[in-house]
């Protein structure tokens, strides 16, 4: 590999003039794949699954119309691709609602996070269409 070092004549603007606030506003677009905004809220969840005897409780870190994020303890009973049904507890300062009640609808897990001790999940139709259950849970802090 050869190296050459400009000389003064040979000095070109190698880095195009770029307005760097639109610059800005493209990362950001090329960083952020979702589609939709996410809530950043923790409410209460339940995850089931064929084969476990209990649901494993979570919380997540963030929500959207077709996904979440839910942290949670017992990471090593899902694997990715698993179907789950999913109940998010949503509670009445959020609702407005008199009592805290359960969002219940199909899911995905789309990716393990050890890291951050939780799962991705994929809604498989939007949380507006998930189903309202009476199963109600205090949420927590």
């Amino acid at each position: 590999m050869e190296i050459r070092v400009l000389k003064p004549k040979e000095k070109r603007n190698l880095v195009p003039s770029v307005d760097f606030k639109r610059r800005s506003e493209v990362w950001r677009e090329i960083g952020e794949r979702r589609k939709s905004v996410r809530l950043s809220h923790h409410f209460s969840a339940k995850l089931s699954r064929l084969g476990l005897y209990f649901p494993i409780e979570g919380m997540t870190e963030n929500v959207g119309p077709c996904g979440a994020f839910i942290k949670l303890n017992e990471l090593h009973a899902f694997q990715l691709r698993d179907q789950i049904i999913l109940t998010l507890f949503i509670p009445p300062n959020f609702s407005g609602q008199e009592k805290t009640f359960g969002l219940q609808g199909p899911a995905r897990i789309i990716r393990l996070a050890g890291d951050n001790e939780g799962v991705a999940v994929k809604f498989s139709r939007p949380l507006k269409q998930f189903e309202r259950t009476n199963n109600q849970k205090k949420q927590l802090d």
